[in-house]
């Protein structure tokens, strides 16, 4: 099964890479996080779940990134099937970027008390550019003159995903085909459009220590081709089933602490803190999430022994 894995993690290795900057979550392993990237996690715990965060990024730099997301997964027609759907809307200076996706999910157990599972993703992305708001030196400037851009782009993406009680890895492309017709939208995935291929590897393991105490480490790569390779280096730790707290590394941008609590046996609550280690720190006070879960199962989230 494992080689299964690793033919697929060659198959989407081979193929072209690319979408404007996908939206970034420091606590993407909060449960379904993982369906914006990869739609191969759709139904992997057997309930529906559903999960809200908002993220401002870089706090009092002008036109800074802000993030709503909302997502849901779970299972039909046994446990081999997953539905997923994700939602988030982006502000970044001038520009508003909204995004909505369904994902498909089938689940194939390994025998060797692992499942493999592959995914599909489709929807569409909104774009809207204000180049009409824009301070410019020169009004008659082509690149603004034309006013305000906007578009509306079907988009499809591929991802695969392996998991036990214990460990987790996979790998996706949420952005591999997308259809633009407009004249006044460029898109361009291999070069300077709009939306440019994104491909995400990340893996993790939970150690179970004693007294109920539990280790995740996990890391997470993104590749862009034209943005250098970046890597978070996580660790959470959960302190027997009452809460768990964790840090991040994020090279070449941000440090971060976080920290989930069970709010009763199906609402939890997060939050997360990055601090900035980019040139950004000068001018910004970090970035905040709050992130909001519930699951739609009998069962207590954190008597999850998946930890993922």
């Amino acid at each position: 099964m494992r080689t299964l894995f690793l033919l697929s993690i060659g198959l989407l290795t081979c193929l072209a890479l690319s979408a404007q900057q996908d939206a970034m979550f420091t606590r993407y392993m909060f449960n379904s996080m993982y369906l914006f990237n990869n739609p191969a996690y759709s139904g992997s715990h057997g309930y529906w779940t559903t999960n809200a965060l908002y993220r401002t990024q870089w706090v009092r730099f002008d036109g800074a990134p802000q993030t709503i997301y909302l997502g849901a997964e779970g299972t039909i027609a046994g446990d081999r099937a997953g539905l997923g759907f994700s939602l988030f809307h982006d502000r970044i200076g001038l520009d508003r970027i909204s995004d909505f996706s369904a994902n498909y999910a089938y689940h194939i157990p390994t025998g060797d008390d692992g499942t493999f599972s592959i995914g599909i993703k489709a929807g569409a992305f909104f774009y809207r550019s204000l180049l009409s708001q824009a301070v410019v030196w020169d009004p008659l400037d082509p690149v603004y003159a034309g006013g305000d851009q906007k578009g509306i782009v079907p988009r499809a993406g591929l991802g695969f995903y392996y998991y036990t009680p214990d460990f987790f890895a996979g790998i996706s492309a949420p952005t591999l085909v997308a259809i633009d017709k407009r004249s006044d939208f460029n898109l361009n995935l291999d070069r300077s459009g709009i939306l440019r291929r994104h491909y995400y590897l990340y893996s993790g393991y939970v150690f179970r220590l004693d007294n109920g105490i539990d280790l995740k480490p996990s890391v997470l790569l993104k590749y862009q081709p034209q943005a250098p390779l970046q890597a978070d280096l996580n660790m959470n730790i959960w302190f027997k089933d009452l809460f768990s707290c964790g840090f991040s590394y994020r090279t070449n941008d941000a440090v971060s602490v976080m920290v989930e609590i069970p709010l009763g046996k199906k609402l939890s609550v997060g939050y997360a803190f990055d601090n900035t280690i980019s040139n950004l720190q000068q001018v910004s006070a970090g970035t905040h999430e709050i992130m909001l879960g519930y699951n739609f199962t009998d069962e207590v989230q954190w008597k999850d022994p998946r930890r993922f």
